[in-house]
């Protein structure tokens, strides 16, 4: 009888180990720690060390075994949640853990994931080790290794990869030509890619066909070895598109070289020219973030306001206006406290976190990009809040189980649980983790008080029922 009990115990406990455990990342409208989007959907990463995705479940990008198909609100990459940083090309994902291993899922055109294959990865799969710094391009992946040597993978036909050829593509992972050892970022970008070294100088390779590597050549030029641009040594970011570029100093001061046509670089009065050096941007402000989709750029001020200017795709400029030729950076919305933007976009939406930890999308919405929990695919040209299905609130509905109904779920104060076969009798409410929190009898109405329960994800259960169902404390 003694071993039965025990048994019993342990298969409670296990099961509510497994219910811990799958309950153990949930969808939330906060908590969010930095984005980044590919040409058709979008991938966060909150600082509970979890990846989310939304969007065009293209090459398999939503990680979990599946191709095809459009996921419309957020929803889990696998179970880690030792996840520290992320970035996205056109179809694939890139993502670093803490151990600085570099894990890659999706496309794997032209050897984009450098395992030696153009073959499709439909689940994150370890692809390089010792990474500190990556970054995702157009068809290419750049890594600075813990040892300052800078990497590369993937398109290479005008020579992007910086490996000292403009062989059509590499599937496996090749050192820069030069074979410099104080490489401190990467940054890569449509045919281009960018270096950050220890020093604070900046370096660029790749297509030079509008000016876009900054070295001042001109024509339709391709430059196969890491050159450096200028003689500055105070660079901190470069987000690099399919023509244009930004660049941000440790300063704050902005700069973009390439091709202006269309507003891209906040030039004013800068029309169709195209600019081989980098170019101051409104050089009275100073600013915190950059990103570049395809012929469109957004910008974080240090005062916390946004900005965006360029050509306005599916409204990506926060605004119906027209494109921003000849203009200054427009400010989207009113409000002053986004904190970061997604780097480099692959399409024509946007995306920004807010102070709060809130993440926010607009622009074009063809295939649920923007994941706003608003059901249709309609763009917008203002910022959307990005939610869990159809409310924000985590996607728990009402619970019907066994003839126990439990609503409202989620719930802030009273939570009835009710049973139209047999009385409920005691309810035990549990914590995700196995401890009992509470234990009560519903009155008459079914009504339990959990006002005095912390927020969060619990376990409920009758007398009658062995599994529980899930609740969620607002």
């Amino acid at each position: 009888m003694l071993q039965n009990v025990f048994f019993k115990k342990a298969v409670f406990t296990l099961s509510l180990l497994f219910l811990s455990v799958a309950l153990n990342a949930q969808c939330s409208t906060t908590g969010w720690k930095k984005f980044t989007q590919t040409e058709q959907s979008s991938i966060a990463l909150k600082e509970d060390g979890t990846i989310w995705m939304w969007g065009a479940n293209t090459s398999g990008i939503k990680g979990d075994g599946t191709n095809g198909g459009v996921v419309e609100h957020p929803t889990q990459v696998g179970t880690a949640s030792d996840w520290v940083d992320i970035s996205a090309g056109r179809f694939f994902a890139l993502a670093l853990k803490a151990n600085g291993d570099l894990y890659g899922w999706g496309s794997g055109d032209y050897g984009c994931l450098g395992l030696g294959n153009l073959t499709d990865q439909y689940t994150p799969v370890k692809i390089a080790e010792n990474v500190k710094s990556f970054s995702a391009g157009f068809h290419h992946s750049m890594i600075v290794k813990t040892d300052g040597t800078m990497w590369g993978t993937g398109y290479n036909d005008w020579s992007g990869l910086g490996v000292g050829n403009s062989t059509g593509y590499h599937t496996t992972w090749q050192q820069e030509a030069t074979h410099a050892t104080n490489w401190a970022k990467t940054f890569a970008g449509y045919w281009n890619s960018f270096g950050i070294k220890t020093d604070g100088t900046l370096w660029s390779a790749g297509s030079d066909w509008e000016g876009q590597t900054g070295l001042g050549k001109t024509g339709a030029t391709e430059t196969d070895t890491f050159e450096q641009i200028g003689t500055d040594t105070n660079w901190k970011e470069v987000s690099c598109s399919r023509y244009h570029v930004l660049g941000l100093k440790t300063d704050g001061k902005l700069f973009g070289w390439g091709l202006a046509t269309g507003g891209q670089l906040g030039i004013v009065g800068a029309g169709s020219t195209e600019f081989n050096t980098p170019q101051p941007i409104e050089a009275a402000s100073t600013y915190t973030h950059i990103a570049t989709s395809w012929d469109a750029s957004a910008i974080i001020k240090s005062d916390g306001t946004l900005y965006a200017f360029g050509t306005n795709h599916g409204g990506i400029l926060g605004s119906n206006e027209a494109n921003t030729n000849n203009l200054a950076p427009q400010q989207v919305g009113s409000d002053s406290n986004w904190k970061n933007l997604a780097l480099r976009v692959g399409g024509f939406h946007f995306g920004a976190v807010k102070n709060d930890t809130s993440i926010w999308a607009w622009g074009t919405d063809n295939l649920y990009q923007l994941g706003n929990g608003d059901g249709v695919t309609a763009n917008s040209s203002v910022p959307t809040q990005v939610k869990c299905e159809d409310d924000g609130t985590m996607a728990v509905h009402d619970v019907v189980k066994d003839g126990v109904s439990v609503y409202p779920n989620p719930a802030s104060d009273i939570v009835y649980v009710k049973s139209a076969q047999k009385p409920v009798g005691v309810v035990r409410i549990y914590s995700a983790d196995g401890s009992l929190v509470k234990t009560i009898k519903p009155g008459n109405d079914g009504a339990v008080n959990i006002s005095n329960l912390p927020a969060g994800v619990y376990i409920l259960k009758t007398q009658n029922d062995a599994a529980g169902m899930k609740l969620l404390k607002k």
